[in-house]
């Protein structure tokens, strides 16, 4: 597996391990196709064909002992949507982001699925700077700074987007059972929390001929929540509506937030160098 490994030698603050679980949670609080959440607030979820994960107290996660033979799937929801309902579950602030660092500084994309935050990523990872998480971004403050937490260093890219960095997809492995995303490790950096210096929120007009940038203020940095946050909603159903908006709006306080619109076309991406340079440079 390709995450990232412990740092220290104290007991660990999550527990993984295989065993039998259920196929649904017995009267659980609410529920979907896909998710029970129990009185207790544990998560009982089922993802893909073969692989169901039973989430509990921020602290363990057991995956069904008949997942073993599809590893690809496991590592793909763990470091995606099992990640996102553990910190949750924790209290912590998950940004639906892909993130970088440039001198030292962190800058997050943010944005719902289909936005270009792991191309974007993988682009300026390409030309040297280094990926600190793809996909699921936590925040943590402290005192009057916000710092991203390195994460997962596994980039899921659409074919089209993996040929646009020189990489053929067909060579690279998919990250989940019939699904076209295919997954791109990179080293993993840093082990420290960085600090964010930027959140860019990701468009696409197709209408446009070049990207255009500007700074957000107001209810526009923060709204809607749905876009910034990893699983605003299964949030919410966890009881966190309110932590949730006040830690967006404080971290709005703190950090610039900008609108970056692309055109929607590949070819667009050297000159988004450029305008990300100008917001970490204050220009």
């Amino acid at each position: 597996m390709s995450l990232p490994p412990a740092v220290g030698d104290g007991a660990p603050e999550i527990e993984l391990r295989c065993s039998d679980i259920p196929q649904r949670l017995d009267a659980p609080a609410w529920s979907s196709p896909f998710i029970d959440i129990g009185t207790d607030g544990n998560v009982l979820m089922r993802l893909g064909q073969h692989t169901r994960f039973l989430i509990r107290g921020g602290r363990e996660v057991i995956v069904d002992e008949g997942a073993a033979a599809h590893m690809p799937d496991v590592e793909t929801f763990l470091v995606g949507a099992v990640s996102g309902v553990l910190l949750h579950q924790r209290n912590d602030l998950a940004l639906h982001a892909s993130c970088v660092a440039i001198d030292d500084r962190a800058v997050a994309f943010v944005g719902p699925s289909g936005r270009g935050k792991s191309t974007l990523a993988a682009f300026l990872a390409a030309r040297g700077f280094a990926l600190l998480t793809d996909d699921v971004c936590r925040i943590v403050f402290q005192r009057q700074h916000v710092c991203v937490v390195p994460g997962s260093c596994r980039l899921r890219l659409w074919p089209d987007a993996a040929r646009a960095l020189d990489h053929a997809p067909e060579t690279l492995p998919t990250g989940r059972s019939g699904h076209p995303k295919r997954v791109l490790v990179l080293p993993v950096g840093s082990v420290d929390p960085v600090p964010l210096a930027a959140v860019i929120r990701l468009a696409i007009d197709t209408r446009l001929k070049t990207p255009s940038l500007s700074r957000l203020s107001g209810p526009a940095s923060v709204m809607p929540v749905e876009d910034l946050l990893y699983r605003a909603r299964l949030g919410r159903r966890l009881g966190r509506r309110i932590p949730l908006f006040q830690g967006l709006t404080r971290l709005a306080g703190l950090v610039p937030v900008f609108s970056l619109t692309r055109t929607g076309d590949m070819a667009d991406l050297p000159g988004l160098v450029g305008l990300v340079a100008s917001v970490m440079t204050g220009g």
